[in-house]
């Protein structure tokens, strides 16, 4: 098997697990695999079968150390999604050894739209790497560096990430990791287990597992590549929010978008 397209949702955004997988079917125009990991509850047969979605359940991801070493009140200087928004971890299943029965994983955000035919990410040279977006582009400001994804509150765990990844990464881009494609024979060099050893060492991310990623798939092991900022259709290949660009644009003009503006939740493409 080549391809697989992956969702991971709990109940409370299951709603938007689904907008993003009628896309996938009816604009993307994937009629192959997808694969839902759910969290915290049972996908209704009736939409499986529908939808031919296979339904993957993992163990919740053990996060006593890590709140440990957080503590009750969180980062400062955050949005406290590192003691909120937990689940989040949960996308580390993602690099689970069940996903070697595939080449290829493209991993989507619930709520991601998809607005065009998946051909154009999928005609993507993806070997021996993760590609995913650039989160400073298409702007490239000075505060979209990854010292601004950690935070400062323990000099001791600023000086391990120092001593074990150099300086320079605190002067870097790094990726985004609303959607990623990435071959499975990278899993011979970072696997599951891994990144959540990390997640319970670099107990520093504001952005949870955005930050571990990018500390092993990018800074340590170089398997990121970026996406490139157009498609071969001559469309922009994701956007966070058409708001990025100074220029007029709509939804029209992407392939992806993690939150359009000119497109609500609910609004179904034809």
């Amino acid at each position: 098997m080549d391809t697989v397209f992956v969702l991971l949702t709990d109940k409370e955004y299951l709603y938007k697990a689904k907008v993003t997988i009628n896309d996938l079917r009816t604009i993307g125009n994937w009629n192959n695999q997808i694969v839902l990991i759910t969290i915290d509850f049972e996908l209704d047969d009736t939409y499986k079968s529908s939808q031919n979605i296979t339904e993957a359940k993992f163990p919740l991801i053990d996060k006593t150390i890590l709140l440990e070493k957080i503590g009750s009140n969180g980062f400062s200087k955050s949005d406290k999604r590192e003691i909120h928004k937990l689940n989040q971890w949960e996308k580390l299943h993602v690099f689970d050894d069940y996903f070697l029965q595939w080449n290829r994983v493209v991993f989507l955000d619930a709520g991601l739209r998809v607005l065009d035919n998946v051909t154009y990410l999928l005609e993507l040279d993806y070997k021996n790497s993760i590609l995913a977006p650039n989160d400073a582009s298409p702007n490239f400001r000075s505060d979209q560096i990854f010292r601004h994804q950690l935070s400062y509150d323990n000099p001791n765990t600023v000086e391990l990430v120092k001593t074990d990844f150099g300086e320079d990464i605190f002067e870097s881009y790094h990726m985004l990791n609303c959607m990623w494609v990435y071959d499975t024979s990278i899993l011979k060099i970072v696997n599951k287990k891994q990144l959540i050893d990390a997640m319970n060492k670099y107990t520093l991310c504001k952005t949870n597992e955005m930050g571990i990623m990018n500390l092993l798939f990018h800074f340590k092991f170089h398997l990121w590549r970026e996406l490139p900022l157009k498609a071969s259709n001559g469309k922009y290949l994701f956007e966070w929010c058409e708001l990025n660009h100074s220029f007029y644009t709509t939804w029209h003009d992407y392939c992806f978008i993690k939150y359009p503006i000119s497109l609500k939740l609910n609004e179904i493409i034809t």
